[in-house]
């Protein structure tokens, strides 16, 4: 009887254990997803500015964007390049949580050089 309560136990243990590190497994495949899903809106962001060729003013702007079926909050910062013709262009993106940011999902930096007259 001693050793059926003790295998038992065991595989109590085990089972908890491998519950857990299920949890912690489906967790990081969704935060993996959520930067994923981030990158893509940021790069589409930043090849948008590009297409357009248009010379940004320099400040900080916010937009929202659906794509994949979510959506996705903006905050681009735009500041003067560190060389003569070029900005700097931060992009920050998080998914929209209701009518409130989630937390950040991916930050894209990149630098733009102004568009030939």
């Amino acid at each position: 009887m001693v050793e059926v309560l003790v295998a038992v136990s065991i595989l109590a243990l085990v089972m908890v254990t491998l519950g857990q590190s299920m949890g912690a497994t489906a967790r990081a495949y969704t935060n993996i997803n959520e930067t994923h899903l981030g990158f893509l809106v940021a790069s589409d962001k930043l090849v948008e500015m590009q297409v357009y060729q248009q010379w940004p003013t320099t400040g900080t702007s916010d937009s929202e964007v659906t794509r994949n079926g979510r959506d996705w909050w903006i905050e681009t910062t735009i500041s003067e390049g560190p060389y003569p013709d070029t900005r700097r262009v931060d992009i920050e993106v998080g998914p929209l949580q209701g009518d409130d940011k989630g937390g950040m999902a991916y930050r894209l930096a990149s630098l733009i050089g102004k568009p030939a007259s």
